[in-house]
């Protein structure tokens, strides 16, 4: 029992003496706390970031069991139990750490949360650059949104490459790196190889491979570039070739100041030089003096129509072989004519020696399109088409209603009314005629037949009393004879004449049944005619002229019954067939010689108008105001249905002029509408080469209001126009202006009027 008694007293002694233990220290019995302290005693933290905060007490050994915490503003930063630092807003703040009641503080600032740089990418990470070259590098920063993207350039080795802002610049031989640092000490790098890169080529940027005129106290500045653009070798050299007309003075890198001095003229050289081996860029000038060296055409330039360049030989006697390139075509001597081409840009070379020193230099001008686009107030073209002289510099057309001629100069551009004609109808246009020889023009109003001199003044007139045609000159107007002494008319009042073509006077007549007919000159001096007879039927009649007086008149049937309209026939190049077009839309082929009808084949509905040959023999001719469309047949076998080029169906069929269609000697067809209702006027051109497809030759929009008008084409003008008694326009476009001699309707080659003026002399 006493052992177990002494067991049982000594446990009772050990779990006291733990019970006390575990109390800690007595209050009474630890050092007081004097100070408390917060670790760190200030703080910097962006919004959103966390920080635990220490505290520290005095004296060291001092002991306690917790702190309590807490914040002056938890709107800006908070602070929980175990003393971690939350920031909520930018802002500044008081964090407080009380144990035992001593207090200790930090002073917390917030500040806006942004996003740091993480990387940098540089454009390249090597270069290999020339001696003297320069580069630029480009930093790409990383994120985008990074806050703060400057950079700090630097170079390991300033004496090989310096950097700024990114540019670097390569000064000798070596290698280095370039560096781009940000703020917060994120870099990249770019290795950068310095070499001596040779020059290949050199040229002039402004430069021109022609000779460029300048005149004495002018200035050019030449700008060089150089092969490759990063060569090292971007030393110049520059010399004239002549100090006298021009001196250099260099400026910026790789540019010179020309100044062309006023104590001679002619050509000179300017050349810059490079490298080893040396290169070369040059540059030819040429000083004019006293005036111009070539002298330029004033007027305005024109498609098609030529204008005259020469030479300036009196101030520049020293000029020869002269050589002008321009369009394909070349001329050689002081002086040369070109037509420009359909329009847009154009450019002439000349090539020539001034003192034995080879130049060439290139003249650039503009065309414009249209020769002649011009109103015609109360006068109206329409259903008649002008006629050429001789040496097409003029053409002449008679107007609807007010029934006035109209002169078109061709070599100045300008339309005016050659002679009021007095007669107020509005009706259509007569058929007139002019004499190559003498230049006069023979027209008519609904009373008398007129011929009228190339300046304007009444030659003769005769009286048509009893007129009842819408012209007194009708069907196919007049013609003349071989020798061009007598014009034979058709009246209104029933007539052939044989007029006097210089005195007016009436050498003979004969009379047919109505007031209609078509007439053409054929042979030596023989006449074939279309006509209606009583009761609506034909008739072919044929005749000659000699001694003044008509041979017997023999008639002949005819399959057409109308020859209205005033169009004329056409008559082949070998004098054997005569094409007469007739209402209905018929065509009477006639063979001369026999004097018999060929064929009468229905080529269109309502009329047709014009016919035109061309040079391999084929005739090709306008069905009109009823039926849109140009048909082309073969004379020689001539007896089916031509075949249909150019259909215009589109709507309203009366699209075309009321006049004719017309050739040129290199075998192209012409034809000249009113695309539709709004009036869009349209030249054509076919050609066998392609393919009789219609080609646009100019188109202006909305000009006329209504389909009809009228169109020739002569020593390579087109002219067409129309209109009613409003929008009346005339249209002259130039397509080969370069062309002459006499041309009758439908251009050199058709046989209208007096075929023996077109094909003989």
């Amino acid at each position: 029992m006493k052992l177990f008694y002494r067991i049982s007293y000594s446990i009772d002694l050990l779990l006291c003496a733990v019970l006390i233990l575990s109390c800690g220290p007595r209050e009474e019995a630890s050092e007081k706390i004097s100070a408390v302290e917060v670790d760190p005693p200030v703080v910097n933290i962006m919004e959103g970031g966390r920080l635990s905060l220490k505290v520290n007490v005095q004296p060291e050994g001092a002991s306690w069991l917790y702190a309590e915490w807490s914040s002056s503003d938890e709107a800006v930063a908070q602070v929980n139990k175990a003393g971690t630092l939350k920031a909520i807003a930018p802002g500044t703040v008081t964090v407080t750490a009380t144990v035992n009641g001593v207090s200790g503080s930090c002073s917390v600032t917030v500040t806006e949360n942004v996003t740091p740089v993480s990387g940098i990418i540089l454009s390249a990470t090597s270069l290999n650059m020339g001696k003297g070259t320069t580069e630029t590098l480009t930093a790409t920063i990383e994120p985008a949104d990074a806050a703060d993207k400057q950079l700090t350039w630097t170079s390991s080795d300033n004496s090989v490459a310096t950097v700024e802002e990114g540019r670097v610049t390569a000064l000798s031989g070596g290698e280095c790196d370039i560096t781009a640092t940000s703020s917060s000490g994120i870099s990249a790098v770019c290795h950068v190889k310095v070499s001596a890169i040779p020059v290949e080529a050199l040229a002039f940027s402004n430069g021109s491979p022609f000779t460029v005129l300048t005149d004495a106290g002018e200035t050019y500045t030449l700008i060089v570039t150089y092969t490759p653009a990063n060569t090292s070798e971007r030393e110049l050299v520059w010399t004239s070739s002549d100090e006298s007309l021009a001196s250099i003075a260099p400026t910026a890198e790789g540019q010179a100041i020309v100044t062309f001095a006023g104590s001679g003229t002619g050509p000179v050289t300017v050349t810059a030089k490079a490298g080893n081996p040396e290169r070369t860029a040059t540059q030819q000038f040429f000083v004019q003096g006293a005036g111009p060296l070539v002298n330029v055409p004033q007027e305005k330039f024109f498609a098609g129509k030529k204008a005259r360049w020469s030479i300036n030989t009196a101030a520049y006697p020293s000029v020869s072989n002269v050589r002008w390139e321009s369009g394909g075509k070349t001329t050689e001597g002081p002086e040369a004519s070109f037509a420009p081409a359909e329009g847009g840009e154009n450019t002439a070379v000349v090539s020539a020696d001034f003192a034995g020193l080879p130049i060439r230099f290139a003249l650039n001008y503009t065309a414009s399109e249209w020769f002649i686009n011009q109103a015609l107030d109360g006068a109206n073209p329409r259903n008649t088409y002008p006629v050429f002289n001789k040496a097409a510099t003029r053409a002449y057309f008679v107007t609807r209603g007010a029934r006035r001629l109209y002169e078109i100069n061709l070599e100045e551009g300008s339309v005016a009314m050659l002679y009021n004609l007095n007669d107020g109808k509005n009706d259509n246009g007569g058929d007139i005629c002019v004499n190559p020889v003498s230049g006069d023009i023979y027209c008519s109003n609904q009373q008398h037949i007129y011929c009228i001199s190339p300046e304007g003044q009444m030659r003769w007139e005769i009286p048509v009393p009893t007129c009842t045609s819408a012209s007194s000159i009708a069907g196919g107007g007049p013609a003349l004879s071989n020798d061009c002494s007598v014009v034979f008319i058709p009246a209104a009042d029933k007539r052939v004449m044989a007029v006097d073509a210089a005195s007016g006077t009436i050498l003979d007549s004969f009379s047919f049944e109505t007031t209609h007919i078509q007439l053409a000159v054929y042979g030596n001096d023989q006449l074939v005619m279309h006509s209606t007879v009583k009761d609506g039927i034909g008739a072919i009649r044929f005749t000659s002229f000699s001694g003044g007086k008509f041979s017997e008149v023999i008639a002949i049937d005819s399959p057409a019954n109308d020859p209205t309209d005033i169009t004329s026939p056409a008559i082949s190049r070998d004098q054997k067939t005569a094409w007469f077009p007739c209402n209905g839309g018929k065509m009477v082929v006639v063979d001369l010689p026999s004097r018999s009808v060929r064929s009468c084949p229905v080529l269109a509905r309502g009329y047709l108008q014009g016919i035109s040959l061309v040079q391999d023999g084929a005739w090709m001719f306008f069905a009109s105001q009823n039926q849109s469309q140009v048909n082309r047949a073969d004379p020689a076998s001539f007896g089916g249905t031509p075949t249909v080029l150019t259909p215009y169906t589109s709507g309203n069929d009366s699209h075309i002029n009321f006049t004719t269609v017309a050739s040129d000697a290199q075998g192209n067809i012409y034809f000249f509408i009113k695309e539709d209702g709004a009036g869009n006027s349209v030249f054509y051109r076919l050609a066998a080469a392609r393919n009789w497809q219609p080609e646009v030759i100019s188109s202006i929009e909305k000009q006329n209001n209504d389909p009809q008008g009228f169109f020739n084409f002569g020593g390579g003008y087109l002219i067409g126009g129309g209109g009613q008694n409003v929008n009346n326009r005339l249209l002259v476009r130039c397509i080969d202006a370069e062309r002459s001699g006499w041309s009758g309707p439908g251009g050199d080659i058709c046989a209208t009027k007096n075929a023996n003026l077109v094909y003989g002399n």
